[in-house]
């Protein structure tokens, strides 16, 4: 497929839109990405398509393989808020809304936040937090490098990588506000 999406923008977009639909058109081939209001998301493109919901991933190939896993998290879209805790020392990905996680970053986790309304709060020492979205608030204890690229977040550290240096800061989206706790 000529037309290739590049980046994760697209997707975080359509996160924070809601339901959404997006196809790339070429002479020969057509894709398409479809990401509901529930946060499922299905990719269509010749000859396979990937569908996700709720901690499920479907695969099916045009070549007659059809493979199915189920996650290892339940997923409440009625919850009104919900306490997460991970393991220490582990990276964290989080795509969803509305979800409230603690997280032990250990000494070198790496974490991603993807999704919006989350609060979410990191111990130990993070490597690296990047946050796209809207309106996800974070609070580390400990962090090496922030990037944020979503809209209306609040990224809040304690301390840096050493004693009186900062964490390396990329601010590339709008509104968000990432500053040291006091």
């Amino acid at each position: 497929m000529r037309n290739q999406f590049k980046s994760k923008a697209f997707v975080v977009i359509a996160c924070v839109l809601g339901s959404m639909t997006a196809t790339a058109q070429d002479d020969e081939e057509a894709a398409s990405v479809q990401v509901g209001k529930d946060g499922s998301v299905r990719v269509k493109a010749p000859g396979a398509t990937i569908e996700t919901r709720g901690g499920s991933a479907r695969v099916r190939t045009g070549g007659g393989v059809d493979i199915e896993a189920d996650g290892a998290t339940a997923h409440d879209d009625d919850r009104e808020e919900s306490d997460t805790r991970s393991r220490g020392g582990d990276s964290l990905e989080l795509v969803d809304s509305g979800s409230t996680v603690t997280h032990d970053c250990g000494d070198g986790g790496k974490v991603e936040i993807v999704g919006s309304s989350n609060k979410v709060v990191l111990t130990g020492t993070c490597e690296f937090i990047e946050v796209t979205g809207s309106n996800n608030t974070v609070t580390a204890h400990t962090v090496r490098r922030i990037e944020t690229t979503g809209s209306v977040n609040s990224v809040t550290w304690k301390h840096g990588p050493e004693k009186g240096k900062k964490p390396r800061i990329s601010n590339t989206g709008s509104k968000n506000r990432i500053a040291q706790a006091r």
